[in-house]
């Protein structure tokens, strides 16, 4: 069974990067090349732009699979959609249902709240995309966003209906 834990302080956040680093590594590098995963990583997903979302309201959970740290979720409610900010799970975890129970999470989430669900995935991300198309998500339009240093995020926006 899949836990989630909700990071709020410094030492969860600390903890949090543990899990971070090595995702983003494994899953970006193929994608967008290892200088982009170190940007966006420093600017993205380092601990003061971490701490900032969090105040300023955005859901960030650690999550434990037999009490082992197997990667995290982060969501924001905002006023059209609750938006699925981060949906990660361990190479050596996936295909244990995971992704299964966090999606069921954020599906009963988006109906006591009567909201849509909203992401972006990067277009080259195409397992990631299977999962949401399987969950029921439609895309939705194309994102492209000049993110600094001459990187683009170059994503796909997906919704689904609570």
């Amino acid at each position: 069974m899949l836990t989630r834990v909700r990071v709020q302080n410094d030492s969860e956040i600390d903890e949090l990067l543990k899990v971070i680093h090595p995702i983003w590594k494994e899953v970006f590098t193929p994608i967008i090349g290892s200088a982009q995963v170190a940007y966006m990583l420093e600017n993205y997903q380092g601990k003061q732009m971490i701490q900032e979302e969090i105040d300023n309201g955005v859901y960030y959970y650690q999550l434990y699979y037999d009490d082992q740290a197997v990667g995290y979720t982060a969501y924001q409610i905002t006023a059209n959609y609750l938006y699925l900010s981060k949906i990660y799970i361990k190479q050596e975890y996936r295909g244990h249902g995971l992704m299964r129970q966090i999606f069921d999470w954020y599906d009963q989430l988006s109906k006591e709240l009567s909201l849509k669900q909203h992401l972006r995935v990067n277009q080259g991300n195409e397992l990631a995309i299977a999962v949401y198309k399987k969950r029921g998500f439609k895309q939705v339009r194309e994102d492209i966003v000049d993110i600094g240093k001459g990187f683009q995020m170059v994503d796909y926006i997906f919704e689904k209906n609570s």
